[in-house]
């Protein structure tokens, strides 16, 4: 009670402390956290011509992407690369979509009903729909319109395992692609439309493939210049890059970074361990007598599922598999480690088994049953057929002919001929090939369709031995104590090697890996795979060149980074290009020496210069531009060069690509006069027209696209 009364005596005291403490709160949240108020982040992922992309209609996209593909996926998990894929895809949209939009209002290009249902169901349908299997005729594999009406009817009608609405929803968000699509082939055809190719851009086209040049050469391979003996300077680099500038320009931002990683796997006590499990149960394993008691036993004990298929020698990839073709039946092979697992294998039957066999089938169809009493039926349906086969003996090419829902087997009383192995979904495959008794009748469901199928082996043709296999399985992965351990190895070389000279110097004895140009917006690093938080890290404000991580996690590895270099967007600098723009200097100086020794020599032709100079003058025959091969050297500037000199007369020297060059034309052959070059004028505009596809990266450029979805993802 004592306590209590000085509280209140307190209480404006106290008000104060707790107010004070949670503005202290706020404003650390506010200036710590990536969406603090303080910290000025705004709800913008981007900007285009000024207008802004939010993240809220980027998520609102982004959602709806992701349900189309998992619609795609039907029940497959999204993996977080695809995820990283969907949400550059989406920017992609969304920006495409702010650009061309306008344009497209601009230049009055706009899509009509009447021309989306020309592309669904008329002459000229979209090749998207075209080449869907589900719209093709079964029996002669041919598009069919019909068929896409039928679906179109169908969009809400009931299908199992599928929600209300969602049939008609994917296909909706299939006609805005369709749309977009023929918006687009719209505005390329625009283009493609101004191309103008002349008639004596053909002709010209005409004589430079069909125009050709025999001469001599002589060569000054730059081999004869030491690199040792050049000395450059970094003022002559700099120079270098300012003189080419197009060539060091980039566009954005990138970064040079080198790791190390600590593998997280299994110590030899661990796999001791492992094989130690492994073999308290090779008793019990032995033990089994049948076949299903080793499917039992795997499926209790084994990281790897019972496979009740046969396998050939060729087919297995098992190390020791050998041994299963030698050894009798029953016997265990192992411990062995096979890929990332320690194996006991039980050979638990061998058998002669056919590369094909010979089928007969009845499909019957689920399609359109819509409640648990019309299932219930057709399964009784399929039991009472299967006895009358089986149990009675009737002949099931009567009942495939009555009965078949497939049309193409129907005919031919259910036969489908001779099967290949891995033709049909391992299921079938397995019952016909390893299970199957010759005659008797079996019922399968199908793995891609609604549908089951009852099924006769007519005849087989057993060539080669077969041998089933059961594994007990355990993956080999580190114990608790040897994580602990790894981790701890790896923070320890974060915390003493923080700086970039230690960093390099402990990291080659750890196989020091590098990345020469990362992005600001990649979710991955070359050779760790998906690595967005790394990325992040290395991008992030306080990072700076030679900054060292801490440790950080990668699928089965613990990852600590340098940053080497900092490659700003624009003219990049010397220090980032050093090595290339040296290399390019010396070869200029090369060039220089080399071509000051062809001034010197002051030779009257070809012969005198080779004489002067000590080298031999090489014959070079037929070349063109359109193959500008000089005997094996791909030399389009020398080849240039000899096409346009005079006969007989010898050129100054030219910087090629393998050394200096100086050439001297002994006969052109002119190509032979033709009254039509459209041919060639076509020629052109195809190649002109292939590159209407770059229209939409420079309409980017033009439009001043601001990127901040770094700061979200």
């Amino acid at each position: 009670m004592a306590a209590i009364g000085k509280i209140r005596q307190h209480s404006g005291l106290l008000i104060f402390i707790i107010g004070a403490a949670i503005v202290g709160f706020l404003v650390m949240d506010a200036t710590n956290s990536q969406s603090g108020v303080l910290k000025g982040r705004s709800d913008t992922v981007g900007k285009v011509n000024g207008e802004k992309i939010s993240i809220t209609d980027f998520n609102r996209k982004y959602d709806e992407n992701v349900k189309n593909f998992e619609s795609q996926m039907k029940g497959m998990a999204i993996s977080e690369d695809q995820r990283n894929y969907l949400r550059t895809q989406t920017w992609n949209e969304m920006v495409n979509s702010s650009i061309f939009d306008k344009i497209y209002e601009k230049l009055g290009i706009g899509v009509t009903a009447d021309e989306m249902g020309e592309l669904a169901t008329g002459e000229n349908v979209s090749q998207y729909i075209k080449n869907d299997q589900q719209f093709k005729d079964p029996n002669t594999g041919q598009f069919d319109p019909a068929r896409v009406r039928l679906y179109i009817s169908q969009l809400d009608a009931p299908r199992e395992g599928i929600e209300p609405g969602v049939v008609r929803e994917q296909w909706l968000n299939f006609e805005k692609q369709l749309k977009k699509n023929q918006y687009q082939a719209k505005y390329d055809n625009l283009i493609n439309k101004g191309f103008y190719v002349a008639k004596w851009m053909g002709e010209m086209m005409y004589n430079e493939q069909n125009r050709f040049v025999n001469f001599r050469y002589v060569q000054l391979p730059y081999s004869e210049v030491n690199d040792a003996d050049l000395k450059v300077s970094d003022d002559e680099m700099k120079k270098y890059i300012e003189s080419h500038a197009a060539k060091f320009k980039v566009d954005e931002e990138t970064r040079k970074v080198q790791y190390v990683t600590f593998d997280i796997v299994a110590s030899s006590s661990d796999t001791a361990k492992i094989v130690e499990e492994l073999q308290e149960k090779r008793d019990e394993f032995a033990n089994g007598a049948k076949v299903a008691d080793d499917s039992v036993f795997a499926k209790i004990y084994s990281e790897t599922p019972f496979d009740e298929a046969y396998y050939d020698k060729e087919e297995m990839n098992s190390p020791v598999k050998d041994s299963f073709f030698t050894l009798p039946v029953k016997s265990l092979v192992g411990p062995y480690v096979d890929g990332k697992y320690l194996k006991l294998a039980k050979i638990s039957d061998r058998k002669m088994i056919s590369d094909s066999v010979h089928v007969r089938e009845i499909k019957i169809s689920f399609e359109g049953i819509n409640s648990q009493e019309a299932a219930a039926a057709k399964f009784k349906f399929i039991d009472s057929v299967l006895a009358q086969i089986d149990s009675l003996k009737q002949d099931l090419g009567l009942f495939a002919v009555t009965y078949s829902d497939d049309a193409l087997s129907k005919m031919r009383g259910g036969d489908i001929g001779w099967v290949k192995k891995g033709a049909k979904d391992k299921m079938y495959n397995d019952l016909i090939f390893y299970h199957a008794t010759k005659g008797r009748a079996y019922k399968v469901p199908a793995a891609t369709e609604n549908a089951i199928y009852i099924v006769q082996v007519v005849e087989d043709r057993p060539t080669k031995a077969g041998v089933l296999v059961t594994y007990l399985s355990k993956e080999i992965i580190p114990s608790p104590e040897t994580e602990r351990t790894i981790y701890g190895n790896a923070t320890t070389f974060a915390s003493e090697h923080q700086n970039e000279a230690k960093f390099k110097e402990a990291g080659q004895q750890l196989n020091i890996k590098s990345v020469e140009s990362l992005k600001k917006d990649d979710f991955t690093i070359q050779g760790l795979g998906a690595a967005r938080d790394i990325v992040k890290w290395i991008f992030g404000d306080k990072t700076t060149k030679g900054s060292v991580s801490s440790v950080f996690t990668v699928e089965r590895k613990h990852v600590v980074a340098l940053v080497e270099q900092i490659r700003p967007m624009g003219l990049q600098d010397l220090e980032v290009v050093r090595d290339q723009v040296k290399a390019e200097v010396i070869k200029q100086k090369k060039f220089e020496l080399l071509s000051k020794k062809v001034t010197d020599a002051k030779a009257a032709n070809i012969d005198d210069l080779a004489a002067k100079l000590g080298k031999a003058a090489t014959d070079a025959s037929h070349v063109s531009f359109s193959n500008p091969s000089i005997n094996g050297m791909f030399e389009p500037k020398v080849t240039g060069v000899a096409i346009n000199t005079a006969v007989g007369k010898m050129s100054s020297a030219v910087e090629g690509s393998s050394g200096v060059f100086v050439v001297q034309p002994v006969s052109v052959e002119e190509p032979a006069k033709i009254e039509d070059y459209s041919m060639y004028a076509f020629q052109l505009k195809q190649q002109l027209q292939s590159k209407t596809r770059f229209a939409q990266e420079v309409q980017k450029k033009l439009a001043n696209v601001t990127d901040n979805r770094f700061n979200f993802f």
